[in-house]
């Protein structure tokens, strides 16, 4: 408990560090989120083994190598430098199946994909909020996700109960989530009301925080789930061993990647045009 408590203050510093620094560039924010989807990508080619081939696990890193430095560099140009890169990769992954059709299987070129969207492309998404100067989002993505898993893990060690998904993950439990959803929408409408800027009214504001907070916390349990359904696949207790208490990157984040959708989708598409005062 005292490891993970103390690696939880680490990530928080680091968090917010990154955050101020990009008050002063908004590429240093990048690298830290690049960082974040190397180590993740790293965590799965180690963890899926011989099931992908040298090759693949290659392919993947270099994907990952590529796609982010690319993705800053041609912000101001639109996405189809991303969307043709993307494109090439997976193109590439899947003629393995002709130029090293001995070892190339369906499944490890199945995985080499997942590695290109898991974590790197949701990734974006929140580098897509952060250049699209959506400051009050991006503390949405680094407190909801958190915050509920946070409140899970206790509400559910207090209350126990029925479990959330037994088959999957058997330490959830339905309290547990109950407890997260909640706390992931108050942690949304206290965002709101300290740095957010009115987008209708103030009741309208509140009651769309409120929904992003849901949705949002929702998102992050069923992360939690694939990412353990994933790693029972796989046969690993956890991706990695960087973050002393909680395993890996992907084990801290994988809730995070899926919330980022919700948010990206929230204030990219749906009030594209509101910025927030930090």
């Amino acid at each position: 408990m005292l490891k993970r408590t103390l690696t939880s203050i680490v990530i928080v510093g680091l968090i917010v560090g990154f955050l101020f620094l990009r008050t002063i560039d908004v590429r240093l924010f990048d690298i830290f989120l690049w960082g974040m989807a190397l180590f993740g990508t790293f965590e799965l080619q180690r963890a899926y083994g011989s099931r992908t081939t040298k090759f693949h696990k290659i392919l993947a890193l270099v994907y990952c190598v590529v796609i982010y430095p690319a993705y800053v560099l041609t912000v101001p140009y639109g996405r189809a430098y991303i969307i043709a890169i993307l494109i090439g990769f997976a193109l590439i992954a899947i003629s393995s199946l002709v130029f090293s059709h001995k070892d190339a299987t369906i499944e490890g070129i199945g995985l080499t994909l997942l590695s290109f969207v898991y974590p790197t492309a949701l990734l974006i998404l929140i580098s897509e909020l952060s250049h699209q100067g959506h400051q009050g989002a991006l503390i949405l993505a680094f407190v909801i996700s958190p915050c509920t898993d946070a409140a899970a893990y206790i509400v559910g060690s207090l209350l126990k109960g029925p479990k959330l998904c037994p088959k999957i993950s058997p330490n959830k439990t339905i309290s547990g989530a109950i407890g997260g959803v909640i706390v992931g929408i108050l942690s949304s409408v206290a965002v709101y009301l300290v740095f957010g800027n009115t987008i209708w009214s103030f009741a309208l504001d509140c009651a769309y925080y409120a929904f992003i907070g849901l949705v949002c916390s929702l998102l992050t349990i069923f992360g939690d789930l694939v990412e353990s359904q994933i790693k029972r696949k796989l046969q690993v207790k956890d991706m990695g061993k960087l973050l002393p208490g909680h395993g890996g990157v992907l084990d801290r984040i994988d809730g995070l990647l899926f919330s980022s959708t919700a948010l990206y989708v929230a204030f990219c598409v749906i009030v594209k045009n509101t910025v927030f005062v930090i």
